[in-house]
């Protein structure tokens, strides 16, 4: 398969929420959700299962004190699962409106991970490919120099960083991630839809991502991946153009309700990386 062209595996479209909806979480996300599914059958679809779980995990992202990583369009994320839960993830990312030059980027490493090609959809409709490689692990990674990086991902070799720089956490910014699967939906035939909401948390607080605590940041998020029809890597995505229209419209649909979402902030990420 031509590096250069990926097939894209994975379509997600992504809103920022108004935080100041979402002090308490449980009611909050409740009202979303019979919101979503007003709009959904609107848009002559329908939510096929409702969902409440949570999950939470500790986010951070590294890189060099003058930034040289995101400077290059790269975002590396650490992921420390919560709840009692031991492991880690390192994420390294490349996001670019440019399909091709995103595929192209090398985040290949000596360590079993998981490679994604996904297409991202911001509002009001533009399309970001973002291209990442993710590492599971027991152990902190502890990746403090940029030679400990590149040792993980030896494709930044090419971008010429000093390996005795300096790789801390950005801002020194930790947050509490807490996940809250909502919905799947569907509009006529698969593949099915998977709705969420995120939020962002200081952490030290006395009743850290609990309710009746403001959130620092909120997303909501959809996403549905590539058919599985047993075609070869290189094939042709295959999205059925019901499925997609009918994404569509609900994503504008969403961006109506200006008493739920924010245009200040375009991603999480950027608000870890810019915003803060």
């Amino acid at each position: 398969m031509d590096i250069s062209n990926r097939p894209v595996t994975s379509r997600e479209y992504k809103l920022m929420l108004n935080v100041d909806r979402f002090k308490d979480r449980e009611q909050a996300s409740q009202e979303f959700l019979s919101l979503l599914d007003f709009l959904v059958k609107k848009e002559r679809g329908s939510v096929v299962e409702k969902q409440n779980e949570e999950e939470r995990r500790y986010i951070s992202y590294l890189d060099t004190p003058e930034g040289a990583l995101r400077q290059q369009g790269f975002a590396l994320r650490l992921r420390e699962e919560a709840d009692d839960e031991d492991g880690f993830q390192i994420n390294l990312k490349y996001r670019a409106s440019d399909r091709y030059i995103s595929a192209a980027q090398d985040l290949s490493s000596p360590q079993d991970g998981k490679t994604k090609f996904e297409e991202d959809i911001l509002p009001p409709f533009i399309s970001k490919f973002s291209h990442s490689t993710s590492i599971e692990t027991d152990a902190d990674p502890e990746l403090g120099t940029m030679k400990k990086v590149m040792d993980l991902f030896p494709g930044l070799k090419e971008l010429n960083i000093d390996g005795n720089t300096a790789v801390k956490a950005v801002n020194d910014f930790k947050a509490l991630e807490v996940i809250r699967k909502l919905c799947k939906l569907k509009f006529g035939e698969e593949p099915i839809i998977k709705a969420s909401l995120s939020f962002w948390y200081l952490i030290g607080q006395e009743n850290e991502g609990q309710e009746n605590e403001w959130p620092l940041v909120g997303e909501f998020s959809f996403d549905y991946d590539i058919l599985d029809n047993g075609a070869d890597e290189d094939k042709l995505e295959m999205y059925p153009p019901q499925v997609v229209e009918g994404a569509n419209r609900l994503f504008n649909a969403l961006q109506k309700q200006e008493g739920w979402i924010s245009f200040s902030t375009t991603t999480k990420t950027a608000f870890a990386l810019e915003g803060l």
